[in-house]
């Protein structure tokens, strides 16, 4: 299980620096037509990816890396943190559709997905296999 949250949280990383690199291709193919007054008609391919990854990748890979936390034992708070600040990246990026600064924000964020997501990995990578001193009880069933 410790190797499924490695590999999880080193995917989520992955796919926040590849949705940067989508949207920063999308500002670059957009400003020339700005330059020259024409106005696309549809949004480009690179921003559609960039909003599926993370409206339905990046969610579905965090509800992941919260249930193998549950079941391996380790890195449940990195898991839970990450939930929560892909929640706020969801959050803002609607509200930088009515206040572009907000944007700021958005892209702020980014920089703590990545963060969490290689710290929780990290954090998993060192975590004992077992609390030393502790005794393994036998529970009744309930």
């Amino acid at each position: 299980m410790r190797t499924a949250y490695k590999v999880i949280a080193h995917i989520i990383a992955a796919a926040v620096v590849v949705q940067a690199a989508l949207i920063a291709w999308s500002m670059f193919g957009l400003i020339p037509s700005l330059e020259s007054g024409t106005l696309p008609t549809e949004p480009p391919l690179s921003a559609m990816l960039h909003g599926m990854i993370g409206m339905y990748v990046v969610p579905v890979l965090v509800l992941a890396l919260v249930v193998v936390a549950l079941l391996g034992h380790a890195g449940l708070k990195w898991a839970l943190w990450l939930l929560l600040a892909v929640a706020v990246q969801i959050t803002l990026a609607f509200v930088a559709f009515e206040s572009a600064w907000v944007g700021l924000l958005h892209g702020a964020n980014a920089f703590a997905l990545i963060a969490l997501a290689e710290v929780g990995a990290r954090a998993v990578a060192h975590a004992p296999e077992h609390v030393p001193g502790t005794k393994h009880v036998m529970r009744p069933a309930t």
